[in-house]
C-alpha cells in the first residue's frame, strides 16, 4: 500500500462525511475513485455499469457514514465492503447485458499476470506482499484471479484451467497463510478463514446466508471481515488507473441532494453542470472552451458567492481601510436658530473641514455664509466663506474640540470681517472621536 494511503485519515473523514461535510466527501473520492473504477471495469468489462457501481457507493457513504464504528479502526475496509457489494448487485441487476457484452470483450486469461507484475516494489518485511510471495505461484493465481473474477467459483476454476476442487484447495491454502503469517488477522475467531472465504468471493449462496448472519450477530467476526476487505486491497495497488472523468463526480454530487422541492435549484444547477462537462469533450478552438468555461461560471453558485464576498473585501476596503488613512477627529450637526430641529449642515474634520450642506440654498450675489469657531474660552475666529449649496473643503488650521461651537452666520458679501456682523443662522456643538 502505498505511503499516501497509509497517510490519508479515512476516519476523519467518515466522521466529517457523517456532520454532512461535502469538502470530505470530495476528499475521499479524490482518494478512492480511480480505484474504484479501475476495479469495476476489471471485474463488469463495461465503462457505464462501472461508473455507476461507484457512483452508487459515494451516495451509500454520503448516506451511511454515520453508522461506520471507529472502533472496528479498519476505515477503508468499511469503504470497499460497501463498494464491493453494490459492484456484486451491479453484476446480478445485469447479468445478460454483461454477458452480452463479454461474447465481444472476454474476461483476459491473463489477468492474474497482469496484477502480479512488479509485485517486488511492494515488498516489506512482514507486509502482505511478502507472505504473499511465500505462497505458491499456483496458490497466488487463485487467490487473485478469485478477487476480481465477476464468475462464480465453477466458472473461475474453468478460466483456470483446473477442477473445481483443487481451486478451492488452493483458496483455503492461502487465506490459511496469509491468516498465519499476517499481524492485522493475528487476533483468534473460530471463523477466520470462513470470513476471508466470504470477503473473497468464493462462497456458495448458502454459505453466504450463513456468513451474513454471522457478521450480524459477532462484532468481531464483523470487525475481521474489513481486516480481511483490507488485506485484499493491496491487489488493487497494482491497478492500472486513469484518472476520473469530470462528469462523475458531478453525478456523485447530484447523489447527495434530495430531490424534494426544496433542494430543486441544487438539482438544476448540477443538471446544467453535468451537461456542461459532457459538453466540453466536443469542445475544440479556444473560444468554444472559453465560452463553456463563462457558462459554467454562469451557472455556479458557488462563483457568484465567492464574487460576493470579493465584492464586500472591496467594499470593506474603501469603508474601513481608506477611511483609516484619514480618521475623522471631529464633527458637528448645525441645526438651524430659527426653525426648531432642522439640520443645515453637518461638518466633519480629518485631515481637513468638510463642511457639507443639508438644506441646500440660493443666496445671491449680495449674501455670503461665512463658518466661525468659538472655543470653551469664547474666543471666535472665522474658519472661511462656505458654499450654500455644495460641498465646501477648507483648510484645517486647528483641531476642532469637544464641545466647541460651531456657528453659521450671514454676511454681506462686499464686507470682510473677523467677528460676527450678521444673523447666525445655523449651530451646533463639536463632537470628538
Amino acid at each position: 500500500m502505498s505511503q499516501e494511503k497509509n497517510t490519508f485519515n479515512y476516519a476523519k473523514e467518515l466522521h466529517a462525511i457523517a456532520k454532512g461535510s461535502k469538502k470530505s466527501l470530495q476528499s475521499l473520492y479524490e482518494q478512492e475513485a480511480s480505484y474504484m473504477l479501475a476495479f469495476a471495469f476489471k471485474v463488469l468489462q463495461h465503462y457505464k455499469f462501472a461508473e455507476d457501481t461507484v457512483v452508487e457507493t459515494f451516495g451509500i457513504i454520503w448516506n451511511n457514514a454515520k453508522y461506520y464504528d471507529e472502533s472496528f479502526n479498519h476505515p477503508r475496509g468499511w469503504i470497499y465492503a460497501i463498494f464491493r457489494y453494490h459492484l456484486n448487485n451491479t453484476l446480478r441487476k445485469n447479468y445478460l447485458a454483461l454477458k452480452e457484452n463479454k461474447k465481444e470483450n472476454p474476461v483476459l486469461g491473463d489477468v492474474c499476470t497482469n496484477l502480479h507484475a512488479g509485485v517486488h516494489s511492494f515488498m516489506e518485511q512482514g507486509s502482505f506482499y511478502q507472505v504473499f510471495e511465500e505462497l505458491p505461484e499456483e496458490t497466488q493465481k487463485v487467490l487473485i484471479t478469485t478477487y476480481f473474477s465477476a464468475e462464480s467459483l465453477a466458472d473461475t476454476a474453468t478460466l483456470l484451467e483446473m477442477p473445481l476442487g483443487r481451486l478451492k484447495e488452493n483458496i483455503l491454502l492461502g487465506l490459511r497463510h496469509i491468516a498465519q503469517k499476517r499481524e492485522p488477522l493475528a487476533f483468534k475467531h473460530d471463523h477466520t478463514i470462513f470470513i476471508g472465504e466470504f470477503v473473497l468471493g468464493s462462497l456458495t449462496d448458502t454459505e453466504q446466508q450463513k456468513a451474513n448472519t454471522l457478521l450480524s450477530e459477532d462484532p468481531v467476526a464483523e470487525n475481521m471481515s474489513l481486516v480481511w476487505e483490507e488485506e485484499f486491497l493491496n491487489f488493487t495497488s497494482q491497478l492500472i488507473l486513469e484518472k476520473t472523468p469530470e462528469p462523475l463526480w458531478v453525478r456523485v454530487k447530484q447523489v447527495t441532494v434530495a430531490s424534494d422541492k426544496d433542494n430543486h435549484t441544487d438539482n438544476q444547477e448540477l443538471e446544467d453542470e453535468l451537461q456542461l462537462t459532457h459538453d466540453q469533450g466536443s469542445a475544440t478552438g479556444f473560444f468554444d472552451k472559453l465560452l463553456l468555461t463563462l457558462r459554467k461560471c454562469w451557472i455556479s453558485r458557488n462563483f457568484w458567492r465567492m464574487t460576493s464576498l470579493v465584492l464586500l473585501g472591496v467594499i470593506a476596503a474603501l469603508l474601513v481601510i481608506r477611511p483609516l488613512e484619514n480618521p475623522i477627529k471631529a464633527t458637528a450637526t448645525l441645526n438651524s436658530s430659527t426653525q426648531t430641529n432642522q439640520v443645515g449642515f453637518i461638518v466633519k474634520q480629518d485631515n481637513k473641514l468638510t463642511v457639507i450642506p443639508i438644506v441646500r440654498q440660493n443666496l445671491g450675489d449680495q449674501l455670503k455664509l461665512q463658518l466661525w469657531h468659538r472655543d470653551a474660552q469664547g474666543f471666535t475666529r472665522s474658519l472661511g466663506i462656505i458654499n450654500s449649496s455644495d460641498n465646501t473643503v477648507l483648510a484645517a488650521n486647528s483641531t476642532l474640540k469637544t464641545g466647541d461651537l460651531l456657528l453659521i452666520s450671514l454676511e454681506p458679501t462686499s464686507q470682510t470681517s473677523e467677528s460676527i456682523t450678521g444673523q447666525i443662522l445655523y449651530q451646533g456643538v463639536v463632537a470628538g472621536f
